[in-house]
């Protein structure tokens, strides 16, 4: 079975409901994975890796092994790491660093035929799609409008940390949702697909599409 969990951000921890559909797929005899978003950035990385095992690990979940996927280990290794994971994080960061990342380790084509629990968070989440749409964010790097193919786990885009969005983001989501729906995704919130079947835990906003 696979099951994808797209996620905006945990700033204060993780909520109880995201514990719950986490305990509910994976059970504590497993390998962890996480994928970073910028493959050089080795300290912030390390940092966060740390912090999300010690969330899990406060609420019961633990994990026999865990590896982090960047250039510190060979593309070959990333992609055995990968395989073999249960749990995957597709951490966030760089949206458009990433996905070339995930590229050039030759990590998508394992992602999409993988089975258990893939866990994106912003630019993970975003990237989980099989068609990206993503708006245009200066403060992110992103000077217009991006139209890429993505990962492929999921039918559906996100848009994360829409709380502290700008006015001038928001008018970006709602020009990107010309092209296709966008499932505004505040902090704490997140969504769980399997088998093509949503459930959205938290608040969001749904930006339709209008026009192909």
């Amino acid at each position: 079975m696979k099951v994808s969990i797209l996620t905006s951000a945990f700033p204060n921890g993780f909520t109880d409901d995201f514990i719950q559909c986490v305990k509910e797929h994976y059970v504590n005899t497993g390998s962890f994975v996480l994928i970073a978003s910028d493959f050089t950035v080795h300290s912030k990385t390390d940092k966060h890796t740390n912090t999300f095992l010690k969330r899990f690990k406060d609420n019961g979940i633990i994990f026999n092994d865990t590896h982090i996927i960047d250039d510190r280990i060979t593309k070959e290794m990333a992609m055995e790491y990968t395989k073999e994971a249960d749990v995957i994080w597709i951490s966030g960061g760089d949206t458009l660093k990433q996905i070339k990342y995930l590229k050039e380790y030759n990590l998508i084509p394992i992602l999409q035929k993988k089975e258990g629990l893939t866990i994106g968070m912003s630019a993970g989440s975003i990237n989980m799609a099989k068609r990206v749409v993503l708006p245009s964010t200066l403060n992110d790097n992103i000077p217009k409008l991006e139209i890429y193919e993505g990962i492929g786990l999921v039918d559906i885009n996100i848009y994360p940390h829409l709380d502290s969005i700008s006015d001038a983001g928001i008018k970006a989501i709602y020009e990107a949702s010309r092209f296709t729906t966008i499932y505004g995704l505040y902090d704490n919130s997140f969504i769980k697909i399997i088998d093509g079947k949503m459930n959205i835990y938290g608040t969001h906003f749904k930006y339709k599409k209008s026009i192909c």
